[in-house]
């Protein structure tokens, strides 16, 4: 990448954009954006000036374009993808294009966590970790993944919402940092015993807590609580709902057998009674999920409960103890 390319592509850390008349190596330029902000303003002629603002990791654009019958279905969160004009110019900031057009099926190979912007996860690191894991994916993984998150709402709310009320991973994007953690540790220990199914172990650990998306709602006070659907179906209900819709609305090429190994390691349980129709672990995947899912959650309510110094810290009812800890065996001589 020459220099004047890489300073267009992190142009977000500029406002004046008048010395760049065209978008430089367009070949280079993300093909899908988050739609951050948009803004119409009626014309004399009855046409409407529209601007809009446009994130991506590696870009992120202040555009502007006119229609005489402008797209009202684009709102902010969506994912847009802009069409260029043959010269494009630059005036206060505002890069002129053709026109948006709304993403109506998601991309295969578009990682869509690139498209986070930082008013959602103001952790960027935590952002980074994702799109890591998603990098990783077969096409066909990685395709369900961004036709589930095709609804930037949706998304957002994945991304935003915690894990639990008052237990584990409770705080803003809690449940963002649940996945990703999970997921990072099905990675590792897929890796550590060479499994060959390690794509599908980083999936489900990326899903298996998604549903909480339509859970949890925050409230006027601030405040997290239930939904409907939380208080009656529940997550693990709502993402396999979502997964079969993803697969009908883009037929999606996945086999038979990892659509239900999937769907497996999101529904088996071992401590489910057999009337309730559960089925068990059948799968090293699913017994994984289910261990790595405690231990982050375990961790991370050990953690929070445990006392700034050394010795017994807060008692919290879903551990059932008060966390133990001593100092780190590093000093010891």
């Amino acid at each position: 990448m020459n220099n004047m390319s890489e300073h267009f592509l992190n142009i977000s850390n500029r406002v004046d954009l008048e010395e760049f008349p065209t978008p430089l190596n367009l070949a280079m330029m993300p093909k899908v954006f988050r739609l951050t902000s948009i803004h119409h303003a009626p014309l004399g002629d009855k046409s409407t000036q529209l601007s809009a603002t446009l994130y991506h990791d590696k870009a992120a654009l202040n555009v502007h374009w006119t229609a005489n019958r402008p797209d009202l279905r684009l709102k902010s969160g969506d994912l847009v993808s802009p069409r260029w004009l043959g010269r494009s110019t630059s005036k206060d900031g505002q890069i002129k294009i053709s026109r948006l057009v709304l993403m109506e099926r998601a991309e295969p190979w578009e990682n869509i966590f690139h498209t986070v912007p930082h008013g959602w996860v103001k952790n960027r690191e935590l952002v980074k970790q994702a799109a890591e894991l998603v990098e990783t994916l077969p096409r066909s993984y990685r395709f369900l993944l961004n036709t589930i998150f095709l609804d930037g709402h949706r998304f957002k709310r994945f991304c935003t919402v915690p894990s639990s009320i008052n237990g584990h991973h409770c705080e803003n994007n809690g449940n963002l940092r649940h996945a990703v953690e999970v997921a990072r540790m099905m990675k590792q220990f897929c890796q550590m015993r060479e499994l060959p199914n390690e794509g599908l172990a980083i999936l489900a650990g990326l899903l298996h807590d998604a549903g909480k998306a339509d859970e949890y709602r925050l409230e006027k006070n601030g405040e997290w609580n239930l939904t409907d659907r939380g208080k009656l179906l529940g997550h693990k209900i709502t993402v396999i709902e979502w997964i079969a819709e993803a697969k009908f609305k883009s037929k999606l090429m996945i086999p038979a057998k990892h659509y239900m190994a999937l769907l497996h390691c999101l529904t088996c349980s071992a401590g489910a009674p057999e009337w309730l129709g559960i089925r068990r672990p059948a799968m090293v995947e699913a017994i994984l999920l289910s261990g790595m899912d405690r231990l982050s959650g375990t961790e991370d309510l050990m953690h929070r409960c445990a006392s700034s110094h050394d010795g017994w810290g807060s008692y919290h009812s879903h551990l059932k103890i008060s966390p133990y800890q001593i100092g780190n065996s590093k000093e010891m001589a």
